[in-house]
């Protein structure tokens, strides 16, 4: 963590590979109890969070199927997730139970992750007091290590700092004082989130993924959301049902109406492009989309079952196309249907075989 050997780049590679991979192709089933988003854990002060449930992502059929049909068809995961462990402490398929990361403001920077998993408390604290820039301060009884961080390709360094709240709890955030902060805000002496907030109510049962925010980023490249005020989503599974919900508080009336209308227009497209697909079809019927008083309700359910045959097929089409080095279909466009010659049909509708046009245009010809 920090070092600049190139032993030490090629370990944290391999590390940042296997968390992706624990991510992308899902989590065991386990047996401890669930970690739904506990609000208290997040300052009274947040005007955004996020929080993933891995116990509830451990209960997913979906995500359940998808981890069984990666770690067939690559064997090989199986020896990352155990190298990833051996230099971590951290098996993300059996220890992670929950992530909540939260801000005061909207720049993502300033956030703090709170992150719940059985560790390797000694081997993590080895590796940090051994990266580059490595300090320390103590606050509450607890120690908060700060190092400077390789990111991205360019191996930009950056600050990072860290502590332990408790042998099972880590809190980080990119400085010192805003880990004491968070860690005031675990033991009680800071105020968490009250029931006035508007980041506060129910979670919805079997929820993966929360997201809610009582301002939106005004440096967001998201057309919509510059146009929103606030929203909550959430994303997840429960009694063999998938769900996803969004409410989106708009600026104006006229804003919330366009935004249903991107998402009907997003549904439209999806009907035109698998119109022959019943089963893709059947997914996005159960879309559902209203507008009141400026904020705009979006709601999505399907079984479980529905999604994990959907979602196969797709990824197995799209390794085939992997292993055979190309898309199928028009080599200039991607879509199926086309001929070898590398012209659409649509492109080649109304020419002769030279390829000249038949005849003076009609008016409904464009």
């Amino acid at each position: 963590m920090g070092g600049e050997s190139a032993r030490e780049v090629g370990l944290m590679r391999c590390c940042k590979l296997w968390l992706a991979a624990a991510v992308l192709v899902g989590f065991l089933a386990v047996d401890a109890a669930a970690a739904p988003l506990d609000l208290g854990a997040v300052g009274g002060d947040a005007v955004w969070l996020m929080h993933v449930d891995m116990d509830a992502a451990r209960d997913s059929t979906v995500l359940r199927r998808m981890h069984d049909r990666a770690m067939a068809l690559h064997p090989q995961l199986e020896g990352m997730f155990k190298a990833g462990a051996a230099m971590t402490g951290i098996d993300p398929r059996r220890d992670v139970r929950d992530m909540t990361a939260w801000g005061a403001d909207t720049d993502k920077k300033n956030g703090v992750l709170v992150v719940r998993s059985k560790v390797n408390r000694r081997l993590l604290e080895n590796m940090v007091e051994k990266a580059r820039d490595h300090r320390t301060m103590e606050h509450r009884g607890r120690t908060v290590h700060s190092w400077m961080q390789a990111h991205g390709k360019h191996r930009k360094r950056e600050p990072v700092s860290g502590a332990f709240f408790a042998d099972d709890v880590m809190v980080f955030a990119r400085t010192a004082e805003r880990v004491a902060r968070a860690i005031d805000v675990l033991d009680g002496a800071a105020p968490g989130l009250s029931a006035e907030s508007p980041l506060a109510g129910r979670v919805r049962p079997g929820s993966i993924m929360v997201a809610r925010a009582a301002e939106v980023d005004p440096e967001t490249k998201c057309p919509v959301l510059r146009q929103g005020r606030s929203f909550r989503v959430a994303l997840g599974e429960r009694d063999g049902k998938s769900f996803y919900r969004a409410k989106l508080d708009m600026k104006s009336a006229e804003a919330a109406e366009l935004a249903d209308d991107v998402v009907e227009g997003m549904a439209a497209v999806g009907r035109l492009r698998f119109g022959g697909e019943a089963d893709v079809l059947k997914l996005i019927d159960g879309l559902d989309t209203g507008t009141r008083d400026g904020t705009c309700m979006i709601s999505w359910d399907a079984d479980a079952d529905d999604v994990w045959r959907v979602a196969e097929r797709m990824s197995a089409a799209w390794e085939r196309r992997q292993r055979e080095g190309k898309a199928s279909g028009c080599p200039m466009c991607g879509d199926d249907g086309c001929d070898d010659c590398g012209k659409c049909p649509v492109e080649k509708g109304g020419r002769d075989a030279g390829g000249v046009a038949e005849g003076p245009l009609r008016d409904d010809e464009f």
